[in-house]
């Protein structure tokens, strides 16, 4: 199963909102993206990410929905204004149903049906209703397109979703027959989403049973886990005093000994291949499994290295699967193309909007990618820092030196030599985004000026450090740069000043000539 499409109203922060994702085997217009099976969604806290998420958990699980032991909790619109408020959630989901949900061998190419599923408001009460309920007689051996959904056996519909708060319980208290009284198998896979005490199943409570019960099952297993890793971890399918071992960076740790982000990962990519594993047709290879995987917060607890990489590893790993994620991460961004990834914003009204942009992100810095559309951060700078700019570049504008050069040192990072250190000009550091080619121009602006300074044209120094100040703009939000004519006028006078002095310096034989000359002014 795929999601092809969503339509959404009145959901939480959403009045109104459609998206069509990507899935393998869709065809787009401007040409594939790298991973064709991946969606990503950016946004501010509160515009309604998770949000999406729980919509397409619902539309595509609406038969088990109502009947699957979730009783929703202000999932219809509030406006808090005093104009009628809705009653009513809808969302409506185009799927493509595979071999695997249709109880069939073999299907030419998957088929599309429409699922919703309705979430009516009484006063504080909110009750779901499906249209998509079983219709016995359509199709396949047991009759219904949907019966699969019924089935704790079958390997129809695949849909499994994680919360932001992943934590794998206990294996000495977990408790398989609690869980099953109280949620339907299918709503248990995607109930992270809406409920946040909701735990992992361990690694060690389910795979052991595999080596003896299904062997084969169990190799695929370990070699996907260690697929899925990053480089320096290794699996190394062999369990003591009750806890798997992994070798991370040569040193043998069980799983509970490691580090945060190493047990989060590690926690909900077993439990995925958990559900995988039990949810794929007999006989199959684990990869060939199709269904959905919804996941909040990808780059939950992970270093930035991790976060390049993980993206394209879980889809080069499980290519069938189609996954649905959310992020704040510039470098989680940084790695899709602009076909992967969807926008969520707000309109003038308060209400969520989603979108996607057709500015190019794949292959930018982090820096760059939160200085475009995607995150349309004015500034990367701490706030503290700008105002320090602004007020140095005032202060510069007025004719002060040292403003000017404090101003440039503290944008490009480096001291400058000359009056106020002695020395050979430093060299600048190249900066990221937008200020580099600006940044870097005016500080070697800057050190020519220092250096006509070294040579005795003081005031010619003076007016080109000012004038190259004057061509950084800094408002009160951002540090924006933006070329001056005046500053390039300014150099271009100190350069040929400059060289005229040093002229006379070689003619006169000295410095005591120059200042003989200009009546000994110096």
């Amino acid at each position: 199963m795929y999601i092809k499409s969503i339509r959404i109203e009145n959901l939480r922060c959403f009045q109104q909102a459609e998206l069509e994702f990507q899935y393998p085997g869709k065809v787009n217009k401007s040409g594939s993206p790298k991973w064709p099976n991946v969606n990503l969604l950016l946004g501010n806290n509160g515009k309604g990410k998770t949000s999406i998420l729980k919509a397409i958990a619902l539309a595509v699980l609406s038969p088990i929905m109502p009947q699957s032991g979730y009783l929703p909790y202000r999932l219809v619109r509030r406006t808090g204004t005093k104009s009628p408020q809705p009653t009513a959630t809808d969302i409506r989901a185009e799927v493509l149903l595979h071999a695997q949900d249709l109880d069939v061998k073999k299907l030419k190419e998957p088929r599309a049906e429409p699922m919703s599923i309705q979430i009516i408001r009484n006063e504080d009460v909110e009750i779901m209703s499906s249209s998509a309920l079983p219709t016995h007689g359509q199709l396949g051996k047991t009759g219904g397109v949907w019966d699969g959904m019924f089935s704790n056996k079958s390997p129809a519909f695949l849909v499994v979703g994680y919360g932001a708060s992943r934590r794998v319980e206990d294996a000495h208290s977990f408790d398989e027959a609690a869980r099953s009284k109280t949620r339907l198998l299918r709503y248990e896979r995607v109930a992270g989403l809406f409920e946040g005490q909701v735990s992992l199943r361990p690694l060690i409570q389910w795979l052991p049973s595999l080596v003896t019960r299904n062997p084969g099952r169990h190799k695929q297993v370990v070699n996907l886990i260690n697929r899925l890793l990053p480089e320096g971890a290794v699996f190394t399918g062999k369990h003591e005093e009750g806890d798997y071992l992994f070798n991370v960076n040569s040193v043998l740790t069980p799983l509970g000994a490691l580090s945060d982000g190493y047990r989060a990962y590690i926690g909900w990519i077993t439990d995925l291949l958990y559900h995988i594993c039990m949810g794929a047709p007999s006989g199959a290879k684990l990869v060939d499994n199709y269904g959905i995987v919804l996941v909040d917060e990808i780059d939950l607890h992970l270093h930035p290295e991790w976060q390049r990489s993980v993206v394209g590893t879980l889809a080069s790993a499980l290519p069938n699967i189609q996954f649905v994620f959310t992020t704040h991460s510039p470098i989680v961004a940084g790695s899709l193309n602009k076909e992967n990834i969807y926008v969520t914003d707000g309109d003038s009204s308060g209400a969520s909007i989603v979108r996607q942009y057709d500015e190019r992100i794949y292959g930018l810095d982090a820096e760059e990618v939160l200085l475009s559309s995607y995150f349309n951060l004015k500034t990367t700078r701490a706030s503290g820092f700008t105002d320090e700019l602004r007020d140095l570049s005032t202060q510069a504008g007025h004719g002060d030196i040292k403003a000017a050069l404090s101003l440039m040192e503290k944008m490009s990072g480096q001291k400058i030599g000359g009056a106020n250190g002695g020395g050979e000009p430093a060299v600048p550091r190249p900066r990221a985004g937008k200020e580099k080619a600006a940044v870097d121009s005016r500080f070697k602006l800057v050190a020519e000026a220092m250096d006509a300074e070294q040579s005795g044209a003081r005031e010619s120094a003076v007016t080109a450090a000012v004038g190259a100040a004057k061509g950084v703009t800094v408002s009160a939000g951002s540090a924006a740069r933006r070329p001056s004519g005046g500053a390039s006028k300014s150099v271009k006078s100190a350069a040929k000043k400059s060289a005229a002095k040093k002229s006379a310096v070689k003619k006169s034989g000295g410095k005591k000539a120059v200042a003989k000359k200009s009546g000994g002014r110096r």
